[in-house]
């Protein structure tokens, strides 16, 4: 949802992505907005129909939802404002080239979008410059070779539906990207996230990290 090699999947998908519903993806935005708490300005990376984004601006200051595909970033726009949200500024971007000055954001949520990066390491470089020294990376990230079955799982599902992952992780995987581009590891969990239109779950890692700022 953040470059193009995916195009054609995430616009097809845009108008309706939010028709899965999912309890367990509810308590994981719960979960990410508990983390962040109430801090001034949040980016949102790969922002998608605008799910987070909505639910941060309820609590900070400002948000910034970025994303590259047209498509999308137009429901966000459109949910927001039926949601009655002045807060959110849409940006139709890559993550790879986010707009802002350094260490602009008092955290950063990259929710589902580095798998299906091809170059995950360039946006994380790039959230790392824009992140405040004292920022936190929220970063949950399905991780499809968690184990044998969900990776099996996920290989079916994507056949059928045309999805693309440039990297199947593990959660020891994510974390030691996430450790390479700059952050220190906090926080990791694995936990399995359920559509109540599918039978099966898929594993997802929930990483939090901080930046490290070298002198």
């Amino acid at each position: 949802m953040v470059f193009n090699e995916n195009a054609s999947f995430w616009a097809k998908s845009a108008r309706d992505f939010d028709k899965q519903t999912s309890q367990d993806r509810s308590a994981l935005v719960d979960r990410v907005c508990s983390d962040i708490g109430q801090v001034d300005r949040v980016l949102d990376v790969g922002a998608g129909t605008g799910v987070v984004s909505r639910a941060l601006a309820r609590q900070v200051s400002q948000v910034d939802a970025v994303d590259l595909e047209p498509e999308m970033i137009a429901v966000a726009r459109q949910n927001a404002v039926v949601s009655g949200l002045r807060n959110i500024t849409f940006h139709t971007r890559s993550a790879y080239e986010l707009c802002f000055s350094p260490r602009t954001f008092d955290a950063v949520v990259i929710l589902n979008s580095l798998h299906v990066m091809k170059t995950p390491e360039v946006a994380l470089r790039e959230v790392h410059r824009v992140i405040k020294p004292s920022g936190l990376l929220v970063v949950p990230t399905y991780c499809h070779a968690e184990t044998e079955e969900n990776l099996k799982h996920y290989q079916q599902w994507a056949s059928k539906s045309g999805h693309r992952s440039f990297h199947v992780f593990t959660c020891g995987d994510l974390c030691a990207l996430i450790t390479r581009c700059g952050f220190e590891v906090k926080e990791k969990d694995v936990v399995e996230i359920r559509y109540e239109q599918q039978a099966r779950g898929m594993i997802l890692g929930y990483v939090v990290a901080s930046p490290v700022f070298r002198q």
